[in-house]
């Protein structure tokens, strides 16, 4: 993350670029979304929603050309359940760290959360700014 402002404003140019979102949906985040702003407006949270929620299909943001994490092999995803592996990506890779990084000693080992967090480890992509709002604005937050 580098500041809400360009993180926002890149991510979303991202999925339209790359045809993750429509021309409609870019649009409208752009017009109603302040990226600069700690609280967002209904119109801003319901155009995000719905590109997220029903434009992205099953596309993983960050490898959009793998296949994404399935726990079931549909007749779909057979022909594809091994390309991870010849590639080198695995899309699962983030529920592994995930289940992980939360055994506790897992966390023992890694002096991880002495403070008794009352939630669990995730990857920073959403959790990120619901927890770390009094730092977003920083380059490097940790």
């Amino acid at each position: 993350m580098t500041d809400s402002y360009n993180d926002g404003i890149g991510t979303v140019t991202y999925w339209w670029s790359h045809s993750m979102i429509s021309d409609q949906s870019y649009k409208s985040i752009l017009k109603y979304c302040n990226f600069t702003s700690e609280e967002t407006s209904k119109k801003c949270d319901d155009a995000y929603s719905y590109a997220v929620n029903y434009e992205f299909g099953k596309i993983d943001q960050y490898s959009i050309y793998t296949p994404t994490c399935t726990t079931s092999q549909t007749v779909r995803h057979i022909r594809f359940k091994n390309l991870h592996m010849i590639s080198g990506y695995d899309p699962c890779t983030e529920n592994y760290a995930e289940k992980y990084y939360n055994l506790p000693e897992v966390q023992k080992a890694m002096h991880a959360n002495l403070t008794n967090i009352p939630y669990k480890w995730t990857a920073c992509r959403f959790a990120f700014s619901l927890r770390f709002t009094v730092s977003r604005n920083c380059i490097f937050c940790f």
